[in-house]
């Protein structure tokens, strides 16, 4: 389980998701690597692994999602296209954030993230004094959503929308919900950002 942890593997899963087009293949394999890699330490055997790769491959290639046009010798589809389609589906694993900020040398320096969820979930952090209780941080992310603070969209009885770094008018928003922000936490924590 370690090998799904190491950085090039994590950083070539995430990579694979952000393409343009992949193949359900490679879509399937990146995000059950990146699923698992947010799970507890449980060991889960290879056949398992491998079982929930191929699950999540047919289901991809059963979505009939449109071809890359400009590549006909391989089935490739969008993974953000399949994205869309897991949301109330199935989890989709987040963003990675490889890079830990710098550490700022003057008090004035910004310091950015690669995902526009990261800073509102620390300020939230920060707001509830440090407590990670997922329901009371949920609560202050729903205040910030109901302030109109960025990168937030909508409340829904599923969870908080928000809209991702490339996000433009039309396209479908991503939705924080109590597990996900679990597993954002788990992230923050394993980065040493928390």
């Amino acid at each position: 389980m370690t090998k799904l942890k190491s950085k090039p593997i994590l950083k070539r899963a995430s990579h694979i998701l952000s393409q343009e087009f992949s193949t359900p293949k490679d879509i399937a394999w990146a995000w059950v690597t990146l699923l698992m890699s947010q799970e507890e330490e449980k060991r889960d055997s290879e056949e398992k692994r491998y079982s929930r790769i191929a699950e999540f491959e047919a289901w991809i290639l059963g979505l009939d999602l449109p071809r890359d046009s400009k590549n006909t010798q391989v089935h490739t589809v969008s993974p953000e296209a399949v994205k869309n389609a897991a949301r109330n589906v199935f989890e989709w694993p987040h963003e990675y954030i490889f890079e830990a900020p710098a550490s700022p040398n003057h008090p004035d320096t910004k310091v950015t993230y690669k995902d526009t969820i990261t800073k509102p979930i620390l300020d939230a952090l920060k707001d509830a004094s440090g407590s990670d209780d997922r329901a009371a941080l949920m609560a202050i992310l729903e205040g910030y959503a109901k302030e109109g603070k960025e990168p937030f969209a909508n409340i829904t009885t599923e969870g908080i929308e928000w809209k991702g770094s490339h996000w433009s008018e039309g396209d479908k928003y991503n939705l924080l919900t109590l597990k996900s922000l679990n597993n954002r936490l788990a992230n923050l924590r394993k980065k040493e950002l928390i």
